[in-house]
């Protein structure tokens, strides 16, 4: 017999015999050891549901930890539970947990279950979901593959299948893709709201010790971009992909995507004639929709974005997993930045006479 035959007997028990110390000191580690094995974790969900044990809170973190769509209903369910032991908390800790979970969770299901507990749950909890629901968007990088190391979450790249991305942008036409995010800064003064901040993406090639030393820089809380080289800059993943994958130097150099504040992007396109090229399908094909790429003067360069970096991610190792799922016909296993078409505030910005 196998541990998982072993566990699997010995959660049942648990859940026949009610058996609150077992439950409390095995539950946890379950969910995390089976976070993808649908009957042991609707079992566990089923304990989840039970009154007799003291084991909810950690269950709807580890839940929360795992992200895995098959809980959902039982934490829609246990945010609106009334457990004798925990009665007494005015906080209602255990129902936040719950919204907390659901929003990591991130599937469409469970935004709805958010907006029942909204409508349905008292304020309290009502209101932990309303901020969930708030902050939906911004969260996003936690519910979603990401490009980029944890402690720069918040400079992290969300990812999607390939497959997903086809049926998100236009097939033709003339439009600048590229990868925006969300960000919410609390403001320092009372009432202390959040502001939204855009940051933008846009990629360049440099030689392999200019990133290193640039990406040793920023862990060590110096950022120096001093080094970096103006060359020509895509906004479209694919694009800079494909321009890579030419160069002869591809063991050399590296693949740098530089964040921007989306306002200062405006600022470039307003001083600089930017160039409409063919965008790109995986497998370095041109495609009938045109995107931009900028070619700048390392003067330009250098007071439009080098003043204006927020933060340098080596994208190179990404680009060369994805090369390897086509060299190995693993078509599903591809993904790519979430881009769209970039929305300015101001539509009348790509001026006519750049056409």
């Amino acid at each position: 017999m196998n541990k998982r035959e072993t566990d699997l007997i010995k959660l049942k028990k648990i859940i026949a015999e009610k058996d609150k110390d077992e439950a409390y000191k095995n539950a946890f580690s379950f969910i995390h050891t089976y976070e993808e094995d649908e009957e042991i974790l609707l079992l566990l969900c089923q304990l989840f549901e039970s009154e007799w044990h003291t084991a909810h809170e950690d269950m709807a973190s580890a839940f929360q930890d795992i992200s895995n769509p098959i809980t959902a209903e039982t934490l829609f369910k246990v945010a609106f539970s009334d457990f004798e032991y925990i009665r007494w908390n005015e906080y209602f800790t255990l129902q936040r947990k719950c919204t907390w979970a659901l929003a990591d969770i991130g599937t469409n299901e469970a935004k709805n279950y958010l907006v029942q507990i909204e409508q349905q749950a008292n304020e309290t909890i009502a209101k932990y979901a309303i901020k969930r629901l708030i902050l939906w968007d911004f969260e996003f990088r936690r519910k979603v593959p990401v490009l980029g190391k944890n402690h720069y979450k918040s400079f992290a790249i969300a990812l999607e299948s390939y497959s997903d991305r086809l049926n998100k942008l236009p097939e033709n036409g003339q439009d600048i893709i590229g990868y925006v995010m969300k960000n919410l800064d609390t403001i320092d003064t009372p009432p202390y709201n959040y502001i939204s901040k855009e940051y933008i993406v846009l990629y360049l090639v440099n030689e392999k010790s200019t990133a290193a030393s640039i990406i040793e820089s920023q862990d060590l809380e110096k950022p120096d971009y001093s080094s970096l080289k103006a060359n020509s800059i895509q906004l479209s993943f694919l694009s800079i992909m494909h321009h890579y994958s030419l160069r002869e130097k591809e063991n050399e150099e590296s693949v740098l995507a530089v964040w921007l504040k989306k306002e200062d992007l405006e600022e470039i396109l307003q001083k600089v004639k930017p160039k409409w090229n063919p965008d790109y399908d995986y497998f370095g094909r041109e495609i009938e929709r045109q995107t931009i790429h900028l070619d700048l003067t390392e003067e330009d360069f250098e007071k439009l974005v080098k003043e204006k970096i927020e933060f340098v991610l080596d994208t190179s190792d990404f680009i060369k997993e994805q090369k390897q799922y086509i060299d190995q016909n693993q078509m599903e296993r591809l993904m790519i930045p979430k881009e769209r078409i970039v929305d300015f505030e101001k539509p009348a910005l790509i001026d006519e006479k750049w056409m």
